[in-house]
């Protein structure tokens, strides 16, 4: 995709990405991402703002070239230094080695640990600002979105704002960049999975961005990752905000691992009779649902059911991972109900409940334990657990 218009005077020059089959080596991509690098150029001064993934170097520098020779470029905006964003200073910085790379101490100091490379910078502060001539940058400073080194960048004049990470989404762009050239609803589900997947564990780092920016007026939005929103800018800052909220759904939702579908029999059952009861349910088998997806259905979930065979006396392997990803990812306290099943002796529902405890989970009562496949006896247990599910969500509607 070539270079793309967004004003007189400012430019989209990114790439999109389908070669990946998963970000950061973790998180499935199957429509791919983008890398959004953007160019400014005012009477007097000319910005980089951002570069690439360093494996799109060549490409990229084809669609700087498209639009200013590198050597022209005065300064190099790095909003954020994971290397998705900032791979190819190496190579724009052998084509504009005059350049000034502009950043925050931390981010500059990286910056030097990565590339080993002497280049001249900037270290900007929280409202610090450069003018372009015609053009004047704000710098807002804009901690752990997603990384501590991070920093928004901010057009005063055309009211642009460059948020790095902050308010990105997953899925290429591919030959349509803006919000109004595409089905903004489309990307939602990939934006929410991102920010669960990404930004998640920094939530309070999201409010406080938004609360920095609230009062700034902003005609176009420009993210790292996915479309430039100059229909409505809004959109995906109100969606972060509103999952970084912790306000949860009316909604349970039942992951579990099975073997010999026994686990898989039990959550079925779950599934359905809180269905009949007017509970909204989704069902994901960890053997079969990559927990990218699963972190995306716990954000906003008021309860969360999870079964368990027993494996070597210990939880499913499917399982324990998925609790270590809630873990990582600081899922915020939620009510759990727990659910098992065993061929032998196994104190299963001991360990998970302390393993959920130990990440500030509350678990609900009582905890079913089955004895191979659900029988009746069990189906009296686990409806006990399903009117107690119930209670919690009406005591919150």
């Amino acid at each position: 995709m070539a270079s793309v218009k967004i004003l007189d005077n400012l430019f989209w020059v990114g790439m999109n990405d389908r070669r990946n089959i998963l970000f950061e080596g973790l998180w499935p991509i199957p429509q791919g991402v983008t890398y959004n690098s953007y160019i400014m150029k005012g009477s007097e001064k000319t910005v980089l703002i951002d570069t690439v993934d360093k494996f799109y170097s060549k490409e990229f520098l084809a669609n700087v070239r498209g639009i200013v020779e590198p050597s022209k470029i005065d300064y190099i905006v790095l909003n954020h230094l994971e290397p998705d964003h900032s791979g190819s200073l190496e190579e724009i910085l052998r084509y504009a080695p005059k350049a000034k790379v502009i950043s925050s101490q931390m981010a500059i100091n990286i910056a030097k640990v990565y590339y080993h490379q002497d280049f001249e910078s900037l270290v900007v502060k929280d409202g610090n600002m450069i003018s372009l001539g015609d053009h004047t940058l704000k710098f807002i400073t804009t901690p752990w979105l997603h990384w501590p080194e991070t920093i928004f960048t901010y057009d005063i004049e055309d009211k642009v704002l460059f948020s790095g990470d902050a308010f990105g989404t997953f899925g290429s762009v591919d030959q349509n960049l803006f919000d109004d050239q595409i089905n903004v609803s489309s990307y939602e589900i990939e934006m929410k999975r991102y920010f669960a997947d990404i930004v998640s564990h920094y939530s309070q780092f999201v409010i406080k961005a938004g609360e920095k920016i609230q009062d700034l007026p902003i005609k176009i939005l420009c993210t790292t990752h996915g479309p430039v929103y100059r229909n409505n800018p809004n959109y995906p800052i109100s969606k972060y905000l509103q999952w970084s909220s912790g306000k949860d759904e009316n909604k349970v939702l039942i992951i579990y691992g099975s073997m010999y579908e026994h686990t898989k029999d039990f959550a079925e059952y779950f599934g359905e009779k809180l269905t009949k009861k007017g509970v909204n349910v989704t069902l994901h088998d960890l053997s079969i649902v990559h927990p990218s997806y699963i972190l995306t259905d716990i954000l906003d979930s008021k309860v969360v059911m999870i079964g368990s065979p027993t494996y070597e006396g210990q939880i499913f392997p499917l399982v324990s991972n998925m609790i270590e990803y809630m873990e990582i990812k600081h899922v915020r306290p939620k009510s759990f109900a727990i659910f098992a099943n065993y061929s032998w002796g196994s104190n299963i529902i001991e360990i998970l409940k302390n393993r959920l405890l130990e990440i500030d989970m509350k678990v609900l009562e009582p905890q079913i334990l089955v004895k191979g496949r659900i029988g009746e006896e069990d189906k009296k247990k686990a409806d006990i657990l399903i009117e107690n599910i119930v209670k919690v969500l009406q005591a919150s509607s």
